[in-house]
């Protein structure tokens, strides 16, 4: 279709063109400028009627004929401020018009300078990034642990060289973004994984569970080859995950053998916690110490081993250590079949972590303690009869001396046998010792507690009598009627006497000693009146 171009079309051209335009005259003032022409000098002054220099300083008055129909030149705002512009010539006619086409390379240069800045700073970047993902393979290579990193959706991202020698069976299949499911699944059909093998899928679905969690507990691995891998899996905040398999195997060698050594340890041994006293493990001398199965003691509180009116005391004393402690005490203990044990315990404290636990080292001294209690009572008691000895009745003596109140009185009998030589004599030493023991044992019979019955030598014997219902004297008679009984000793009939002094404290204090004296008197009084009698005295009157 053919049409006209008017004037006036030609001027809307004019105003639609998005670019900047000026018609000058022949006489360089401004016939028109459009809106984008305004709006690169200012915007708020009408252009048209000006010199052209005023917006282009350097417009020179161009011709047909210009040799530069295009050239940069600088740009006048109106606030005074310079814009570097690119001027294109086109002639209108034959009349000298033309019209100055302006195009704002200022800021074309500015763009194309912060591309050319942002290209160098991307490059550099990726340069960067390329760099410290090389000095991040380089650092986890360096790691002494197997070690990888999962991207949010749980593919992998890096893993460094002792990861892939750690799983040969999956390392060639190892690559940036392979899912860790899939390399699992891959794990467990190889058959690498011992503990999967009774159930598989079961075992899968827990360790995809465990792989998903924020924080995933630590757990032990053993290897197909025998070798131990703990396992520490991490979220990242960005919801990726780090995953590191450190090799325990020398740890728990190591536990082991120190697992066999605390086992075979001949002395009684157990782990318990420090705040609950729980048994964690005993050994084989423990369990053979009390006579329980390991099951059943592993479990219990340890201060239950104690009878229950020491247990408490037992279980304060451990809670209240604050490091190693030698044993002092000599504790009882109750084994699986009631019988009492008397024990010395080692306490080592055991820092691991938060968890603080003891290790009870247990020494039996149960023969011990029953040698020095054997000796203790040699030591005081007459070896032939069992009874208390001279040393014995004289401290226990005293101690009822000191101890006494003003209303109670100690009566001490003093006892020699009458006609016990010529038994002796006639049927042996032997017979004599046998007539010795059943007369400690009639004189036991007949005293009442807490009366005391001792041997002080000889066929000297000796009773501390506090007197209460039983009048010296009946306790006394009582003596001689156990006495005059016929003795059957070796088959041999033997009949023998005893004569008995008597001696009353006063209320007043008085020694051991001088109530021995009293009593002894008063003996020697008994003899002298026929022997097989008793004598009594008050120890005032002496």
């Amino acid at each position: 279709m053919v049409g006209t171009f008017g004037a006036d079309d030609a001027l809307n051209f004019f105003e639609a063109c998005p670019f900047a335009a000026l018609c000058i005259g022949p006489d360089g003032l401004i016939v028109a400028a459009n809106t984008a022409a305004a709006a690169i000098a200012g915007g708020t002054q009408a252009l048209a009627g000006q010199p052209v220099t005023d917006v282009l300083p350097e417009w020179t008055v161009p011709s047909a004929n210009a040799a530069a129909p295009r050239r940069e030149m600088a740009l006048v705002r109106e606030d005074g401020t310079k814009a570097n512009v690119e001027v294109s010539i086109v002639k209108l006619g034959s009349g000298g018009l033309v019209c100055a086409v302006i195009r704002d390379i200022g800021r074309e240069k500015m763009i194309a300078a912060l591309q050319t800045e942002l290209q160098r700073q991307s490059e550099k970047a990726l340069l960067d990034a390329g760099a410290a993902t090389r000095r991040l393979e380089y650092f986890i290579d360096m790691l002494p642990q197997a070690a990888c990193i999962f991207d949010a959706q749980d593919r992998y991202v890096l893993w460094n060289r002792k990861y892939a020698e750690l799983y040969p069976e999956i390392a060639p299949h190892l690559r940036p973004g392979i899912p860790f499911e899939q390399i699992l699944r891959m794990s467990v059909d190889s058959g690498h994984m011992p503990e999967a093998t009774e159930d598989p899928e079961a075992w899968f679905a827990a360790r995809m569970k465990k792989q998903r969690m924020t924080v995933s507990p630590q757990e032990e691995q053993k290897l197909k080859d025998g070798r131990w891998m703990l396992h520490d899996d991490r979220r990242t905040p960005d919801g990726g995950a780090i995953g590191m398999r450190i090799d325990i195997t020398d740890l728990k060698r190591r536990e082991e053998a120190l697992r066999q050594l605390f086992d075979a340890n001949p002395m009684p041994m157990m782990l318990c916690d420090a705040a609950t006293l729980e048994i964690s493990s005993v050994n084989r001398a423990a369990v053979a110490l009390y006579g329980y199965v390991g099951e059943v003691l592993v479990g219990r509180n340890v201060a239950s081993l104690c009878p229950p009116e020491d247990a408490g005391r037992f279980a304060a004393g451990l809670r209240s250590m604050k490091g190693d402690n030698e044993a002092r005490t000599i504790w009882r203990q109750t084994s699986a079949d009631g019988s009492e044990r008397a024990v010395m315990v080692y306490v080592r404290f055991l820092e691991e972590g938060p968890q603080r636990r003891l290790l009870l080292a247990i020494a039996d001294v149960t023969d011990r303690v029953r040698a020095e209690a054997h000796a203790n009572h040699l030591a005081h008691h007459d070896a032939l009869t069992g009874l208390p000895n001279r040393m014995h009745f004289l401290s226990a003596l005293e101690s009822a001396l000191a101890i006494r109140d003003s209303k109670t009185q100690i009566a001490v009998h003093y006892l020699d046998l009458d006609g016990f030589k010529p038994v002796n004599d006639r049927l042996g030493h032997a017979a004599g010792d046998a007539l010795l023991v059943e007369v400690g044992r009639r004189l036991r019979s007949v005293a009442d507690e807490p009366t005391l019955v001792a041997r002080l030598g000889g066929d000297e014997f000796a009773i501390m009598q506090p007197i209460g219902r039983t009048p010296p004297a009946a306790l006394a008679q009582r003596c001689i009627a156990a006495m005059a009984r016929p003795f059957l000793i070796q088959a041999e009939t033997a009949t023998i006497g005893v004569s008995i002094g008597i001696a009353v404290s006063p209320f007043a204090a008085l020694d051991p000693d001088g109530l021995m004296r009293a009593a002894d008197k008063a003996l020697y009084r008994a003899k002298a009146a026929g022997k097989n009698t008793w004598v009594e005295t008050e120890v005032a009157c002496v």
